[in-house]
């Protein structure tokens, strides 16, 4: 049995170009630059659509429709590091950026997607200067 892992000192990193193929070659030929001070970044994979047949049997069937990999959000501490210019730069911009999330037992999820929606933190007392925003994924997720 695996022993349990935390997400302590993962690595995002992301690319302004897209793969020529949807696979580990594809995305790993691009050239990634690192995201610094990220606070959170949410789940990352496909869910699919529900599809569901009712049948005269008086029975519900169940098919899997569709994929989306849906809006990820992230969080990060403002820093002015070239990952965080390009994800500002490149809000709801409609352009495709790439990513490689990168995790602390070297495992990588890749993927790409439009950046939407970045804005600055709350200015609260309990809050810290940052941004927010999110991925709305356009392509599966490849894990290597």
């Amino acid at each position: 049995m695996a022993a349990a892992i935390s997400y302590i000192g993962a690595v995002i990193a992301v690319s302004v170009a897209t793969p020529a193929t949807i696979d580990a070659s594809g995305f790993n030929a691009l050239t990634y630059t690192t995201v610094g001070k990220i606070a959170s970044f949410g789940s990352v994979g496909d869910s699919s659509a529900d599809i569901a047949i009712e049948l005269l049997e008086g029975r519900t069937e169940h098919v899997n429709g569709v994929k989306d990999g849906g809006a990820i959000p992230f969080s990060v501490r403002f820093d002015t590091d070239a990952g965080q210019t390009l994800l500002v730069n490149n809000s709801n911009n409609n352009v495709d950026l790439s990513f490689k999330i990168t995790d602390p037992d070297g495992k990588i999820a890749y993927f790409y997607g439009k950046i939407a929606n970045v804005k600055d933190n709350e200015r609260a007392p309990g809050s810290y200067k940052g941004l927010s925003g999110e991925v709305r994924v356009n392509s599966a997720t490849v894990r290597v």
